[in-house]
């Protein structure tokens, strides 16, 4: 499919929601149900290995977790060409 400047313009003023997970964990419920405060849940992710940026669930990119004026954001290090992010939000008809 080729993309447009056309589309693209329908494109840009669009509101998404954007993800950034951090890890996963597989529990059962219930070891969820007996969680409470103060209590740590392991993630199957390396401390520094930064987070996964998702789009309607479909991931874009990856970046690092990083604190600005206490809280959290993510700096970008890796993400999908714009041709690509675009002709997915067109196959997913967001616009």
């Amino acid at each position: 499919m080729e993309i447009s400047e056309r589309d693209y313009d329908l494109l840009v003023d669009t509101q998404i929601v954007v993800d950034v997970m951090l890890g996963s964990a597989n529990i059962s419920i219930k070891e969820f149900l007996d969680l409470g405060p103060g209590d740590i849940l392991s993630l199957d992710k390396t401390a520094g290995s930064g987070g996964d940026i998702y789009v309607n669930k479909r991931i874009i990119g990856t970046g690092d977790i990083i604190v600005i004026d206490e809280k959290l954001a993510v700096r970008v290090q890796e993400a999908m060409d714009s041709d690509n992010v675009v002709r997915y939000f067109f196959d997913e008809n967001m616009i």
